[in-house]
């Protein structure tokens, strides 16, 4: 740079020749010619430039034609930064340093974004004012660019790293997509997101125009590269989308997709399975009213092992079972259905309740496999109320004696889960539930809440099981419509046993109409579990129903708001009586409530005994078997 400086036609730049120049310009230039570092002077009102060697890459095209001219035809582009930065420094007699200073400068034909470390220091005369700018500068840009990148990629990384935990947590078609769009349209400020699946769709909506067509449609492949959904993207306000992100979004979708497939194909057999071995139906005997429910799971979770169990035995017994497998999936319902299956064999075999669970331990340890399951039987005989029952880890049934608290049928465990020793014992305690009695069987899925653990859960449902209801239906629905109402991921499997006298029916009922679903239920419960033939329950059932509201509606002041249904079987009949306690208002010629005593003397034989004390109405009803 000294030689193109020495030849260079001074005339033409203000600074004017060489031997004109101030001391203070003279020195700055030897300095700046003898360095290596980047180093430019602007210099004089109109801040001309000189520069050494150092510095020409920094200029680009703006080499040579810019050494001695004015600054603002030098960097044009970027002058009012410049000039600002340069008056600061002259103002102050300060000098100015910062790192990375952003530049748009245009060196090749095209703007672009620079950054230098900067150091303005002024150049004083000998009288201390100050003539120039003294530059030391160096070119950061491909550092900050490259650091840029860097972060960019980093945290391109990062959110790919976050998506694909994200979908990694979700089970189910449907989560897999709502994660993955929700994840696409954050990460890349798309107008709106489309993710697709066989019979799934979810959308986001950034704000992008509904009626557009996507920038982007791509498919979610699995990994033998088939696809199995499509992901479509409409731009932002940003501009459209990297595609190189996109593309590694479509492969974590499509991989998780094809687990929510696999998964959910698995959930459906396991399912299916499951459900093929609950009982499609309760056996029903003199003297107890049975009751079951089963509810899966929330959506998310995978099938698991809960049971139960309901076998009448030719002698009149009837054995109740819940159980839980440790476990989910198809592994736990397999293993329930042996369970289940073998524990039914010894119980028909005629072991007790405790030797039956005995034996089923001793078959999960001759069976090799680590299985464990907690499960509780109980054996109740109708014609005495006598209950034996025997626990293997399971949580204790809940007992509910008429007008009475709800207990605990035990305190203290009777014996290990199944699985867990390869040999325990388990015994068969006795006790006895009076006509009345409730007896609650359920699994833990029921009592399980992280808010309030499961001891709190334990103590409401003793209190829930003993509010009055109707029937053990009614005690059953209530329970399952508040476990619904909380945060819940297991399955839940309930049994209900009310206890009732075996040869009679005895009914006390509030004069309402709408109670009258009670009676019928009760009524077909007593009249099934004696054997007696449908159409006769039938018939039975429409004929005391109609005597029912008769009785509660043609009464005029009875002395008690409510009814007496009683009925009992002999070997040839079943005779039921509707009582009440009011004198019968005459029935008016019209409407059907007129015609009720012929609809009921039309399938029974009737008879109507009125006195001081309400109405009795006896029906008659000669068994068809």
């Amino acid at each position: 740079m000294g030689r193109r400086m020495r030849e260079l036609d001074w005339s033409a730049s203000p600074l004017g020749p060489p031997e004109s120049w101030p001391d203070e310009l003279v020195s700055a230039v030897a300095t700046m010619l003898a360095s290596r570092a980047q180093i430019v002077i602007f210099f004089g009102p109109e801040y001309c430039a000189l520069y050494n060697d150092a510095y020409i890459p920094a200029l680009g095209r703006k080499h040579p034609g810019n050494l001695g001219r004015p600054g603002r035809e030098m960097w044009t582009e970027t002058w009012t930064v410049l000039q600002e930065l340069f008056d600061g420094v002259r103002a102050r007699d300060t000098a100015f340093f910062a790192p990375d200073h952003p530049f748009w400068l245009e060196r090749h034909g095209f703007l672009e974004e620079t950054y230098f470390d900067v150091s303005y220091d002024p150049i004083r005369s000998a009288a201390g004012v100050v003539t120039g700018i003294f530059c030391i500068v160096t070119d950061t840009t491909a550092r900050v660019l490259g650091e840029r990148r860097t972060r960019t990629l980093s945290a391109r990384l990062r959110a790919l790293v976050d998506v694909a935990a994200a979908v990694g947590t979700v089970r189910t078609t449907a989560e897999v997509l709502d994660v993955a769009a929700r994840h696409v349209q954050s990460m890349t400020g798309a107008g709106r997101v489309v993710v697709t699946a066989t019979g799934a769709r979810t959308e986001v909506d950034g704000g992008g125009d509904p009626l557009a067509r996507p920038d982007v449609r791509m498919a979610l492949p699995d990994t033998a590269g088939a696809t199995v959904g499509e992901l479509r993207v409409w731009s932002g306000s940003d501009g459209p989308p990297e595609p190189e992100v996109l593309t590694q979004l479509a492969r974590l979708i499509g991989l998780r997709l094809e687990n929510a497939r696999l998964y959910e194909a698995e959930h459906r057999i396991a399912s299916t399975l499951q459900h093929s071995l609950l009982p499609p139906s309760l056996p029903r005997v003199p003297g107890a009213i049975v009751a079951s429910r089963y509810l899966p799971g929330s959506s998310e979770a995978e099938v698991g092992g809960d049971w139960y169990d309901v076998i009448a035995t030719p002698d009149d017994q009837l054995f109740l079972v819940i159980g839980d497998v440790v476990g989910k999936g198809v592994q736990a319902a397999a293993g329930m259905g042996q369970l289940r299956n073998a524990l039914r064999a010894y119980i028909l075999e005629g072991f007790d309740c405790g030797e039956a669970l005995t034996r089923l331990n001793r078959l999960v340890e001759n069976l090799g496999r680590r299985q464990f399951a907690t499960v509780v039987c109980v054996r109740f005989d109708p014609a005495t109320g006598q209950l034996h029952y025997s626990s293997a880890g399971h949580p204790p049934p809940i007992l509910v004696r008429p007008g009475g608290p709800g207990e605990f049928l035990y305190r203290s465990a009777l014996g290990p889960p199944i699985g867990a020793l390869a040999v325990a014992d388990y015994p068969t305690v006795e006790a006895t539930l009076a006509p009345g009695s409730r007896l609650l069987l359920y699994t833990d899925g029921l009592v399980e809440d992280r808010r309030i653990g499961i001891d709190t859960g334990l103590e409401q449902l003793v209190e829930d099981a003993a509010k009055p209801a109707d029937h053990v239906e009614e005690l059953l629905d209530a329970l399952l419509a508040k476990a619904a109402r909380r945060p819940r991921r297991d399955d839940i499997a309930l049994l209900a046993l009310q206890a009732t006298e075996p040869r009679e029916f005895v009914l006390r009922l509030p004069a309402d109409p709408n109670r009258l679903s009670v009676l019928r239920r009760r009524l077909d419960d007593f009249l099934t579990g004696h054997g007696v033939p449908e159409a006769d329950v039938f018939d039975l059932t429409v004929a005391v129903s109609e005597a029912a509201a008769n009785a509660i509606e043609h009464p005029i002041d009875p002395a008690e708001p409510q009814i007496t249904i009683e009925a009992a079987i002999d070997d040839h009949a079943v005779v039921v009586s509707v009582h009440d306690s009011g004198r019968w208002r005459p029935s008016s010629s019209g409407g059907f409530r007129g015609r009720g005593l012929a609809l009921i003397g039309a399938l029974t034989e009737l008879s109507v005994a009125r006195s001081d004390g309400g109405t009795s109405v006896t029906l008659r009803r000669p068994l068809t078997r």
